[in-house]
C-alpha cells in the first residue's frame, strides 16, 4: 500500500506526526509520502517511515498546491489528511480520495475555553493513531519518537558540546500569552552545575541572546542558527531540556529528552501535555484556564499571570527531581 500523509504545520503537531509514519512504514508500507511546507521538509525527511516529502514553498498560492496534488491522482495512494484544514481537504478533493481524516474537536475545545466545561479528549498522539482505524490496519500505541538524527547534524553537535552536561533552554513561543519571563533566573540557577544550550528560531534570539550575553561561557546560544534537525541534534545530548508549551518541547521528547515545560493558557485536555514519563508540568490553579486554543489570544485579564505568578524556584526543583521516582509529574501551584 502506498500512503500520502498530509501535514503543513505547526512544529509540534509536525513531530508528533513522526511515530504514526514509523507505524505506517513497519506495517509494510511499499511507500510513505509526505506532502508539508517547506520548513517542515527536512523534519520529515529524518523521520523513520517517510520515503519521500513533498515541499510547499509558504509564499505557494492554491495553483501550486492544485498542481501538486494532481500528481497523485490516480496513482492509487491511500490519502491520511493529518491536518483537517482548508488547503488539506482541497488536496484530498483533487487527488479524488480521502482515506482518514484527523479529528480536531472543535466543538469540544470551544466548549472548554468559553464555558470550561471539563472534557476528556484524546491527546494528539491518539488522535495520530485513530487515523489507522479507518484503513482497517489496527490502532496502534503511539510514543514520541520516530526521528532519525542526520549524522552531520549529530557530528555538529557532538563538536559544540563534547566533554559538558547541559541543559536545553527554549526561552521562546510563537505567541507572547505562552513565555514565561523567568528564564534568565532560571538559568543564572542552572548554570551553577551544568552549561546551558539556548535553542529556538530566528525570532527566538530577542529572548535567548540576553541570556547569553549574562552567562558567557557557561552556555551556548544556537537559536536562529542551525537547522531544525542540527537543533534536534544538540538537544538530544542535553539531560533535561527546559521551555514553554512549544514544538520543540515535543521535539525534545521525540529525540528522548525528558522535558519540564510550563503551560499558562493551554490546558492538558488540547492534547499537547509531554509524554515520556519523567517529563514534568508546571501550571497554575486559575479559573480562567484555558483561554485559548493555542495561545494566540491575549491574556483577557491582562495580567498573564497563569505564567507571570510562576518563580523560577519550582522550576529548578523540578529540573533538580526529575530523575526521583518519588516526584510528581504534574505540578499544579496556586
Amino acid at each position: 500500500m502506498k500512503y500520502l500523509v498530509i501535514r503543513f504545520s505547526s512544529l509540534g503537531d509536525c513531530v508528533l506526526l513522526c511515530p504514526l509514519l514509523e507505524h505506517l512504514k513497519a506495517g509494510g508500507a511499499e511507500e510513505v509520502v509526505v506532502l508539508t511546507k517547506r520548513a517542515y521538509a527536512g523534519l520529515f525527511a529524518s523521520a523513520a517511515g517517510v520515503d519521500r516529502v513533498v515541499a510547499l514553498d509558504s509564499h505557494a498560492g492554491t495553483g501550486t498546491l492544485w498542481r501538486l496534488a494532481g500528481e497523485f491522482r490516480g496513482r492509487d495512494y491511500t490519502v491520511i489528511d493529518a491536518h483537517a484544514s482548508w488547503r488539506s481537504r482541497l488536496v484530498a478533493w483533487r487527488v479524488g480520495r480521502v482515506d482518514a481524516r484527523i479529528e480536531k474537536h472543535t466543538r469540544e475545545r470551544l466548549d472548554l475555553i468559553v464555558w470550561k466545561r471539563p472534557a476528556e479528549l484524546p491527546t494528539m498522539l491518539e488522535r495520530y493513531a485513530k487515523l489507522c482505524a479507518p484503513l482497517q490496519i489496527g490502532t496502534p500505541s503511539l510514543s514520541p519518537g520516530g526521528l532519525r538524527l542526520p549524522d552531520q547534524a549529530a557530528s555538529v553537535a557532538a563538536r559544540a558540546m563534547a566533554g559538558a552536561s547541559f541543559i536545553a533552554v527554549a526561552p521562546g513561543s510563537r505567541w507572547p500569552s505562552k513565555r514565561w519571563s523567568g528564564f534568565a533566573k532560571l538559568c543564572e540557577t542552572l548554570a551553577r552545575h551544568d552549561r546551558i544550550l539556548l535553542v529556538g528560531d530566528a525570532a527566538d534570539r530577542a529572548f535567548t541572546a540576553p541570556i547569553a550575553r549574562a552567562l558567557g561561557d557557561r552556555c551556548i546560544d544556537i537559536a536562529g542558527h542551525p537547522s531544525l534537525m542540527e537543533t534536534a541534534a544538540h538537544i538530544a545530548r542535553c539531560r533535561v531540556f527546559a521551555g514553554n508549551d512549544s514544538g520543540l518541547m515535543h521535539l525534545a521528547e521525540a529525540v528522548g529528552v525528558p522535558v519540564v515545560a510550563l503551560f499558562g493558557p493551554t490546558v492538558e485536555a488540547f492534547g499537547y501535555y509531554p509524554s515520556l514519563a519523567l517529563s514534568r508540568t508546571i501550571e497554575r490553579r486559575l479559573a480562567c484556564r484555558p483561554c485559548s486554543r493555542n495561545g494566540s489570544t491575549p491574556c483577557p485579564k491582562g495580567t498573564g499571570e497563569c505564567l507571570t505568578a510562576i518563580g523560577p524556584e519550582p522550576v529548578a526543583h523540578a529540573i533538580g527531581t526529575m530523575f526521583d521516582s518519588s516526584s510528581t509529574r504534574r505540578i499544579i501551584l496556586d
